[in-house]
């Protein structure tokens, strides 16, 4: 079983943002209201998670899509 890094690689961050450069990935991260940590060499440090579920492919529990019709039944 493959483990998954907690936080996002080098790459994963420069893919998001389109750039190399940590001054520019940290201006892109601000502007668009990402939360991260900078390190210590100023490289953004950007939680997994965080970033799987503003991007909307997180783990999440599909919820019931049927409508509740014995609810409608009662009222």
């Amino acid at each position: 079983m493959e483990t998954v890094p907690a936080f996002l690689l080098p790459g994963e961050v420069e893919m998001l943002t389109g750039f190399k450069t940590h001054a520019r990935q940290v201006s892109w991260l601000r502007t668009k209201g990402w939360r991260f940590e900078l390190s210590g060499s100023n490289r953004p440090i950007i939680a997994r998670r965080y970033a799987e579920s503003l991007l909307g492919c997180g783990d999440h529990q599909h919820q019931n899509t049927r409508p509740n019709f014995d609810a409608l039944r009662a009222a």
